[in-house]
């Protein structure tokens, strides 16, 4: 059979040859024998088959067996029509399938995670006194007056968060024998509490344990230098500057919140500004923007600024502890610099579907409760795809310093991490783009002085304490914006959002962020 957009549709009915090459008829047109092929590029089809699967997930999360139902009367259901008409203006057969294959394939990897409900796992004696061994499988979370870990038991699956007092202080790689009423968590609130713990695996949890030490060092020898490492920089960080500026810096250097007083706390809650000492993929980006215009502005090539940027990026990790929510901030961090070395406009979004599909691999649960990886999504999103739809509203703002690049920056990152931050924290500061815009500037300054004042101090005190002047002064800067700022009466509102407008909102941001750039064009012209 003759190509219709080619050959004129009678010459199939058996007309001359004569009138073959001839503009295809308004009969055919209307008859839906003439169309418009869609031509799919592959990283089209990458990306929607991510798509699916992502989403799979999260209807598998609700709708196990009524996903998997619907989807398969639906692939029958466009195969028969497909078939049956062979020339209607569908998406093509194949890619249908692929789709369809890659949603039920999300919700079976979803149920896949759920654990199961047998004798060797631990939540199966939830609700009883039970005596067990286990190991201190992540950094302690001490607090002022209690301390929380997080045990692997010996002999079961899954894990236990044990909530203990303060003294005595046990460290990674501990070995305890615990007794406790092992309990079920729940959510608290609005807060589901019981799925929070459930992305790190944790069934069970044990409040007031009878807890004896057995031995030590029974952690991955590395990970236990690491944090050995991270208690050195905290004391290095006391010995050199007073606080709370010493317990500012601990936590925008390496995430540690113990010196942290409340009412600070609460400061940087109530101005916006919480995520420079929560290490989430909300400041990395930030940071690797604001790395990018260093290296810009040191005249470092195109091709050579990975080598720049990522090595910085590693090393932060590293002095961080390593802990998951910093790897997994720092990928997304890593999406900024990579995207932006690749020429091809389909190759951003396609790498970042692709890491969040990659972590959903590794554990799907992230994808619905983990706000440190939807935050770090998110902020990722607003750098790659809505800054430049941005920059034009800020094109009478300097560009010395790369200041209005770092103002773009920041107002795409709050705008697309703002309807997760009143879902999840029912509170909006009003004050939080003017504080992270007078901020964030300082906090690569702060980090990288603080890295250097560390160094220095480990090799001859009176050189860091030198250098920590200067890490002073810049942290004193950002705790007096703080404060000035939390002063204002309207400096944030209780305000909160339902699942519903969250949905719709978050809809909103990403068709008009995505518009002409999330599939292309499917049509030859």
């Amino acid at each position: 059979m003759f190509f219709i957009n080619q050959f004129d549709w009678r010459v199939v009915r058996g007309g001359s040859a004569q009138n073959a090459m001839v503009a295809p008829t308004r009969d055919a047109k209307i008859l839906g024998i003439y169309n418009k092929k869609m031509n799919w590029k592959r990283s089209q089809k990458f990306f929607l088959v991510c798509l699916s699967f992502l989403l799979g997930i999260i209807i598998g999360e609700w709708f196990y067996g009524w996903a998997i139902a619907s989807t398969i009367v639906l692939s029958i259901f466009v195969t028969i029509y497909k078939l049956r008409c062979p020339n209607a203006k569908l998406i093509p057969l194949k890619i249908c399938l692929l789709v369809s294959l890659a949603v039920v394939v999300g919700v079976f990897w979803r149920n896949f995670a759920q654990p199961q409900f047998t004798e060797k796992e631990i939540h199966f004696y939830n609700g009883q006194n039970f005596e067990f061994t286990g190991i201190v499988s992540a950094e302690p979370d001490v607090r002022v007056d209690h301390q929380k870990l997080t045990i692997s038991p010996n002999d079961y699956k899954g894990k236990v968060l044990v909530k203990a007092l303060s003294f005595p202080e046990y460290d990674y790689g501990d070995e305890l024998r615990i007794k406790c009423k092992l309990q079920t968590s729940e959510p608290i609130e609005d807060f589901r509490y019981d799925k929070y713990l459930a992305r790190d695996g944790i069934s069970s949890v044990c409040y007031n344990p009878q807890i004896k030490k057995i031995r030590s060092g029974q952690g991955n020898f590395f990970y236990a230098q690491i944090l050995i490492l991270k208690k050195s920089i905290e004391q290095e960080i006391n010995k050199t500057i007073p606080e709370p500026q010493a317990a500012l810096l601990s936590g925008i250097l390496i995430g540690s919140r113990r010196g942290l007083p409340q009412e600070l706390m609460n400061q940087f809650n109530r101005v916006g500004i919480t995520h420079i000492i929560a290490i989430s993929g909300y400041n990395i980006t930030i940071i690797v923007a604001l790395l990018m215009n260093v290296a810009k502005h040191l005249y470092i090539n195109r091709k050579k600024v990975l080598w720049f940027i990522v090595p910085s990026l590693i090393l932060f990790v590293v002095i961080t502890g390593m802990s998951a929510s910093v790897v997994r901030a720092t990928i997304m961090g890593l999406l900024v610099v990579v995207a932006g070395q690749v020429g091809r406009r389909s190759y951003p979004k396609n790498i970042l579907i692709a890491a969040a599909v990659v972590m959903a691999l590794f554990n799907p649960l992230v994808i619905l409760w983990d706000a440190g990886f939807q935050l770090s999504f998110l902020a990722t999103c607003g750098l790659m795809f809505l800054s430049g739809r941005l920059k034009k509203y800020f094109k009478r703002v300097p560009e010395m310093l790369g200041f209005q690049e770092n103002l773009v920056s920041t107002f795409s990152a709050i705008i697309m991490t703002l309807p997760l931050i009143l879902f999840n924290f029912k509170r909006l500061s009003l004050v939080a783009p003017l504080a992270n815009i007078l901020v964030l500037p300082v906090v690569p300054l702060s980090m990288f002085l603080g890295f250097i004042q560390v160094v220095l101090s480990a090799i001859f005190l009176p050189l860091g304490r030198v250098c920590g002047w200067l890490t002073w002064v810049a942290l004193s800067y950002i705790l007096k914006i703080t404060d000035y700022l939390d002063k204002i009466p309207w400096a944030a509102i209780e305000m909160g959002l339902n699942w519903q407008v969250l949905l719709l909102a978050s809809s909103l941001l990403f068709i008009f962020m995505l518009r002409k750039k999330l599939l292309g064009k499917t049509q030859s012209t």
